[in-house]
């Protein structure tokens, strides 16, 4: 069984391919493909949207046997709380472009399947939060909600989402990555660090923020995977 790995954009795995010695996949596939050498972990580069996460992960889970998922990536802040560089570990996830309101559906709801919170592993959700904690970084690692949607929030629609959902944070991939994870029934968690204020600032501070947030999100992951390494050796004994 093998840790999946997911993310958007090659931008956001660049940390984790130099720590995790990341090599290139030989399998044939749509998607770029990378796996450690122990192949324990397979990471995978979906593109950016959801139809490109929901294709990619569900076309993993197809080839091979995945035991959970681990989605990265950065962000933009919704709560006022949130700084640029902070760790949100995704508790649960909303597609907040979800409509079907006119048919009586709760807006972000999906038809038939009737479900609108997409909720993480909490065994994951724990594991992640105890992981920022040994990171030792200087912003904060904490648990949030992320909504999703195929588009870059920057302007006052922030605002709407965070009072109409109650969202921690934006994105345009974590929800399609959790609604396959349900579907097929393996667990899930995502780590979204922040790059923007998802305002009217947000494209400019992505482009100078991006590089902080995905260090900090990779150490997160680098973290996690570290204790896991130890509780394994001290099982072993």
């Amino acid at each position: 069984m093998t840790t999946a790995i997911i993310c958007a954009m090659h931008s956001e795995l660049e940390v984790l391919r130099a720590s995790l010695d990341l090599v290139p996949h030989g399998h044939s596939s749509p998607f770029t493909l990378y796996q450690t050498r122990e192949q324990d972990i397979i990471a995978i580069v979906s593109g950016v949207g959801k139809v490109n996460a929901a294709a990619a992960l569900a076309w993993l889970i197809s080839h091979y046997s995945i035991k959970e998922v681990v989605a990265v990536g950065v962000a933009g802040a919704l709560a006022v709380d949130l700084k640029l560089g902070d760790v949100v570990v995704c508790s649960g996830a909303i597609q907040h472009d979800m409509d079907a309101t006119a048919f009586g559906y709760e807006a972000g709801m999906v038809p038939v399947l009737r479900k609108k919170l997409f909720a993480a592993n909490k065994d994951l959700v724990r594991e992640a939060l105890e992981a920022g904690e040994k990171a030792g970084l200087e912003v904060a690692v904490r648990a949030g909600l992320v909504l999703s949607g195929d588009k870059f929030v920057a302007g006052s629609e922030g605002a709407e989402l965070r009072e109409r959902f109650k969202g921690d944070c934006v994105d345009m991939e974590t929800a399609a990555w959790a609604q396959v994870a349900d579907l097929f029934q393996v667990p899930w968690v995502a780590l979204r660090s922040i790059s923007d204020q998802a305002d009217g600032h947000a494209p400019a501070a992505f482009n100078e923020f991006l590089p902080l947030a995905v260090a900090n999100m990779s150490a997160v992951i680098l973290a996690l995977r570290s204790t896991r390494e130890q509780k394994d050796v001290l099982w072993r004994l």
